[in-house]
């Protein structure tokens, strides 16, 4: 199978390309290449910038579509490129503010939620564009992730003021719900879709819930430290300062059944978060 992976230089795209290749698979990444990486050797790259044009002959077999924001974007890369199946990764925050959860792909609505702002909105657009295109695709609609090298700055934001003794500020009452999928399950997911094709919308989510109190208490735990936690009310909502906390206090919890039904089992969150900081985050400064 012949697959090609728009974007991917970070994060989740090494842990793409490397369950990819584990199946075998003809692995082509196309992206501007300002993150220096190293390619394995069967990984065919292509430097190129999207919003320029994509200049491919090859015919694909699936397209992996990790960093389209606009609905230009996916409608040039469905105009452009030759493919049997398109995979959109998307979020969560496509979702309209609830107070209803979890967020199913059926039931619950596309629309604003001011804590996202433009960037769900953009994505809505992406996800439209693709629809109406009358292509057969896959839109997955990945929650928190979290995992090694992550370029956001959550679990490193938690971890290192745990260690030096600093006080986390939450948001709010550090009450909401949140919720997280690890980037080893995304990789397997979206493997999974490509290997058979499988079209509709996906939520990419873990089985387990918790607030962000519960979330700092147990990283604590994995430290071995006693946290400090203080509280800013005024931080509440869309009012967040991801200065001060990398999470909104917000609840934000998907279901994750059409997942489960394809036979897949996210990684429990105490557990991953163990394994990460035990092999990662722990000596990363």
């Amino acid at each position: 199978m012949k697959v090609l992976l728009i974007g991917g230089s970070r994060f989740t795209g090494p842990a793409i390309v490397a369950e990819l290749l584990k199946k075998n698979y003809e692995v082509t990444v196309f992206n501007r290449g300002n993150i220096t990486e190293r390619h394995d050797p069967k990984v065919r790259f292509i430097k190129g910038d999207r919003n320029s044009g994509f200049n491919l002959r090859d015919h694909f077999d699936a397209v992996i579509d990790t960093c389209a924001y606009t609905k230009e974007q996916i409608k040039r890369s469905l105009g452009e490129l030759q493919f049997d199946y398109y995979l959109f990764v998307s979020t969560a925050a496509v979702y309209r503010k609830t107070h209803v959860f979890p967020l199913t792909e059926v039931n619950s609505p596309r629309g604003p939620w001011p804590v996202w702002g433009e960037y769900s909105a953009r994505k809505i657009e992406c996800e439209e564009a693709l629809e109406h295109s009358g292509a057969a695709h896959a839109i997955v609609r990945p929650v928190y992730i979290l995992g090694p090298h992550n370029p956001v700055d959550r679990e490193n934001f938690i971890y290192s003021r745990l260690r030096n003794n600093t006080p986390l500020t939450l948001p709010g009452n550090g009450s909401a719900i949140i919720q997280f999928i690890f980037v080893q399950d995304i990789a397997r997911i979206y493997a999974r879709l490509v290997e058979q094709k499988i079209t509709g919308i996906f939520n990419c989510a873990g089985s387990e819930g918790i607030t962000l109190i519960g979330l700092v208490e147990e990283m604590a735990r994995i430290v071995g430290v006693p946290p400090q936690i203080e509280f800013n009310p005024a931080a509440d909502g869309d009012k967040f300062d991801e200065r001060q906390f990398p999470f909104a206090n917000e609840n934000f919890f998907c279901d994750n059944i059409k997942l489960k039904q394809l036979g897949f089992t996210p990684s429990s969150l105490i557990t991953g978060l163990r394994q990460d900081y035990v092999g990662y985050y722990r000596d990363f400064r």
